[in-house]
């Protein structure tokens, strides 16, 4: 069985309106309220003035001021993506698979060729360098004196 929308509505409206519920109290101590009462505080009225008239003249109105927002930003949406575009810079008249291929390197070795290895890194000791090339002196001396 389905339930229609309207009876719906009425019965959520009906239980709303049943509840009741009033607000609480509300404090003026100083320069701040509260819900808890103070000493030298004031009671504040925080009920709605306004008659269901104004209440609903004020909803439509805020409902309004909803609509003209949203075409707002939807036409301030449209005329940035129409400046984006426009500042775009114009599409060359060749396909792009022709022009990457004209930019493209002839060969793909010569693409490698530019690359260098790093050369492998060895930790050293502070001042090790400095010993070990005066050993290797030491044995270039010794190799031509040999000689």
């Amino acid at each position: 069985m389905q339930s229609h929308p309207l009876n719906t509505l009425f019965l959520i409206a009906a239980c709303a309106l049943s509840t009741g519920a009033t607000a609480q109290n509300t404090y003026k101590c100083g320069n701040s309220y509260s819900q808890t009462p103070c000493a030298g505080g004031m009671v504040i009225d925080t009920a709605d003035p306004r008659s269901p008239a104004q209440k609903l003249q004020t909803d439509v109105a805020s409902a309004r001021d909803a609509k003209v927002a949203d075409a707002m930003e939807k036409a301030r949406l449209k005329k940035e993506k129409a400046d984006l575009m426009a500042n775009l810079p114009l599409a060359p008249l060749a396909s792009p698979e022709v022009a990457y291929a004209e930019s493209a390197p002839s060969t793909t070795s010569s693409l490698h060729a530019k690359k260098k290895e790093p050369a492998p890194f060895t930790a050293q000791v502070p001042g090790e360098k400095k010993k070990k090339s005066a050993l290797k002196k030491k044995a270039k001396k010794k190799k031509v004196s040999q000689a």
